[in-house]
């Protein structure tokens, strides 16, 4: 049961997303196909590169924290590789493929690694936090049970901040748990992230930006090519909050989720045949966002695959001059 507990999550996405379809209607789904303006999406492949440039800048910018930078072709070549590990991983978990090639590249310890990695996500997931506010109140979806949610967020999100910056509990927590392995692994990607975040957060957080710039132009550009009645702020809350599902393992490269979302949305600002809409907007979606970019990364990791061997040599070595 504890190997199929994470597939069965994962097929909450699927049975939805057969649900929706099962329910559509065909006939529309063809007519909207065929009004497609075909002309809005020629430069959607060139946008999907410009993006994996920008968000390899900001994790080669992580890297520097350690001066662990990587040539800009190569690192451009791991971070397409992650995404093409995480689009079919539970919450992306392929993604954390980076940190395993850094090691294989640079020889050096996991926690090192993975910091990098896992700030480059805390970014992500810290913009749309940033951005979700705004999103429900654009949708005008902010109910009073979104806000107690909300408020519950935040509140959590203080406490580990606190947590996170309080030297006496760190102290207090490092004497219970400084025998377990485990631990020793989690204090040094503590310590690891504290300093980059301290040495290139607002850097960061601007090449974020600018990134998720890119993304919501690309899929705004979606939505002009179906002749969806919906603004660019509309399309970039949705994609807002389709992010933030994103994160959580219950579907397939977000299958069922990022449906159900813009079904709601749509139905929500009255666009006409929502359902069909919702199912034509979300394929063009995930051909652009998930089917190129991970393509891309599928070559990439194709041509220089991880070597176990390799990181198990960079390790001894690292014993050795140790």
């Amino acid at each position: 049961m504890k190997r199929l507990r994470p597939w069965l999550l994962r097929s909450i996405g699927l049975l939805l997303f057969a649900w929706l379809i099962s329910i559509a209607e065909w006939t529309q789904i063809g007519v909207l196909l065929f009004q497609i303006n075909t002309s809005k999406l020629y430069w959607l492949p060139v946008i999907t590169v410009v993006l994996i440039g920008l968000r390899t800048w900001r994790w080669n910018l992580l890297l520097g924290w350690r001066q662990l930078q990587l040539p800009a072709a190569r690192a451009w070549s791991i971070y397409a590789t992650g995404i093409f590990l995480g689009s079919f991983t539970p919450g992306r978990l392929g993604d954390l493929a980076k940190a395993a090639y850094l090691r294989q590249e640079r020889g050096v310890s996991w926690e090192q690694a993975t910091a990098p990695t896992l700030a480059d996500r805390l970014f992500d997931v810290v913009f749309l936090l940033l951005l979700a506010g705004w999103a429900l109140y654009h949708l005008d979806l902010w109910t009073f049970y979104l806000l107690h949610w909300a408020g519950a967020v935040c509140i959590g999100g203080l406490v580990f901040a606190l947590f996170f910056k309080s030297g006496a509990l760190w102290r207090r927590l490092h004497q219970r748990l400084q025998h377990w392995r485990v631990y020793e692994f989690v204090a040094g990607l503590r310590h690891e992230m504290s300093g980059l975040l301290r040495w290139a957060g607002f850097r960061a957080l601007g090449l974020t930006a600018l990134a998720y710039g890119a993304y919501f132009a690309q899929t705004a550009l979606l939505a002009e090519a179906l002749g969806l009645e919906l603004t660019v702020a509309d399309v970039a809350a949705a994609i807002t909050l389709i992010g933030l599902a994103s994160f959580l393992p219950i579907s397939i490269a977000g299958l069922g989720t990022r449906e159900g979302i813009l079904v709601l949305i749509m139905v929500h600002k009255a666009v006409p045949h929502s359902l069909e809409a919702a199912l034509m907007f979300s394929a063009l979606f995930f051909f652009f966002c998930f089917v190129v970019p991970g393509t891309l990364g599928f070559f990439c990791w194709f041509r220089t695959p991880l070597s176990l061997e390799r990181i198990r040599e960079r390790k001894i070595q690292g014993e050795h001059n140790g």
